[in-house]
């Protein structure tokens, strides 16, 4: 390990341990500061909105059944 010291200190883990303390704190604002932020008009779908969308269609599928998707394509290059 490095043999340095820092000055006026009494030891480099009393440094790592501000260092540590330090970012932690920062985050801990960061995190309140995510949590109280008001919601944003631009990020939150209107129920209006919510209701017009197409009722979703509900198929009964026997548990013991098996799906297969077969997916074909083709290149618009040859390689």
């Amino acid at each position: 390990m490095n043999t340095y010291k820092f000055a006026n200190l009494p030891s480099n883990s009393s440094v790592d341990f501000g260092v540590t303390a330090l970012i932690s704190v920062w985050f801990l604002v960061a995190a309140g500061a995510i949590l109280t932020d008001p919601a944003s008009i631009y990020t939150h779908r209107a129920p209006a909105l919510q209701a017009k969308a197409a009722p979703a269609t509900l198929v009964a599928i026997a548990p013991e059944a098996r799906l297969t998707i077969h997916v074909v394509g083709r290149r618009s290059a040859p390689l």
